[in-house]
């Protein structure tokens, strides 16, 4: 009896980019010859001419969803892992997910000796390190002189100015990664991210708006996307706005290893405030208390804007015991309530 095979969620998407006409022509061949030899039926692509583009030098998959077995699916990612020893930058990502649920996902960069990728390696590695910043951006400014087109090494080089507080460098960085690298989410996020601090928050937006297009729900990117844009809707006073991708982020669960982990209590207190705003008062105290909880369980704390916030909506929904909130916020040094206390008879 021939055993029936198991078919999973196959997602892929991104870019390697071969530089030189003689690259890209010889990864193009290759592709091609071991397809028929090595891999045969095994590849989720085998139509070369549907993700090869000469016109850019690059092998380009804007977003493929399909259905793949786990040999295809690993497969693909080793010729893909093949392709990227030729490439002079981009990355690709793969998953494979069953139900909602990742089974396997690859990021696949550049390796090899060429000066550009060694560079950006070593640039990226350092990024990470501190005290090697303006190291790190001399070799990422060097793999950009090898290789204009090197949307991860303007990604790279934007957070580091970011972080170094050259916003307006950032933004060019993150600019030119997206105009090489439309797909690069984390370079959308970088911008926004900088628009923020400039107060720019509609440009924020736009750029959230593009992380998320260029994300998946499998990416802890994704909910952050979600969550700061709740934030700028929130500083526009776009209420229902805030509310829609606050109640997103509120009905998912994550992972302590996830970024995003860290930030609940903040925006369940933040959702509060949204829904307070929006008239929705029980709501709002329901988010309000289950922030606080949040917070306890993650040994964090609440600030005394929090207890002011809580205590104006239990004084709204008629909860005698809002004044216990004033004291707190009080007694947390924040002078509004201390003068709303005095007032009281």
């Amino acid at each position: 009896m021939i055993q029936s095979q198991v078919f999973y969620k196959a997602i892929i998407q991104g870019r390697l980019e071969f530089g030189t006409d003689k690259s890209y022509q010889k990864i193009l061949a290759l592709y091609s010859q071991r397809m028929e030899t090595l891999y045969k039926r095994d590849l989720l692509f085998k139509a070369p001419e549907l993700i090869f583009f000469e016109s850019e030098k690059a092998l380009v998959i804007e977003r493929y969803i399909g259905t793949s077995t786990e040999k295809q699916w690993k497969s693909t990612v080793s010729m893909f892992e093949y392709c990227a020893q030729f490439a002079f930058s981009g990355t690709i990502n793969a998953w494979l997910a069953d139900n909602g649920k990742l089974l396997g996902h690859s990021q696949i960069e550049p390796a090899g000796e060429k000066s550009m990728v060694m560079l950006y390696l070593e640039g990226k590695k350092l990024s990470t390190q501190k005290g090697s910043e303006k190291e790190a951006l001399s070799l990422l400014t060097e793999a950009i002189e090898k290789h204009e087109r090197h949307s991860e090494a303007y990604e790279k080089r934007g957070y580091l100015n970011y972080h170094l507080k050259n916003y307006s460098d950032a933004i060019y960085d993150f600019k030119k990664s997206v105009h090489f690298d439309v797909m690069n989410a984390s370079s959308h996020y970088g911008l926004a991210r900088a628009y923020m601090i400039k107060k720019e928050f509609q440009s924020a937006i736009q750029s959230l708006e593009d992380t998320i297009k260029h994300s998946i729900a499998l990416q802890p990117i994704y909910w952050a996307a979600r969550r700061v844009k709740a934030e700028c809707h929130l500083a526009l006073k776009q209420y229902d706005k805030s509310a829609f991708e606050y109640k997103l982020f509120a009905t998912r669960s994550f992972n302590q290893d996830d970024p995003n982990f860290k930030h609940q209590a903040k925006s369940l207190y933040n959702y509060g405030k949204v829904l307070f705003a929006l008239g929705q008062i029980d709501a709002a105290l329901e988010f309000f208390d289950k922030s606080l909880a949040m917070a306890k369980n993650h040994e964090d704390s609440h600030n005394a804007e929090f207890f002011m916030d809580r205590a104006m909506a239990r004084k709204a929904a008629g909860q005698s015991d809002y004044i216990l909130d004033l004291r707190k916020a009080s007694e947390l040094g924040l002078a509004s309530a201390t003068e709303l206390l005095a007032e009281k008879p």
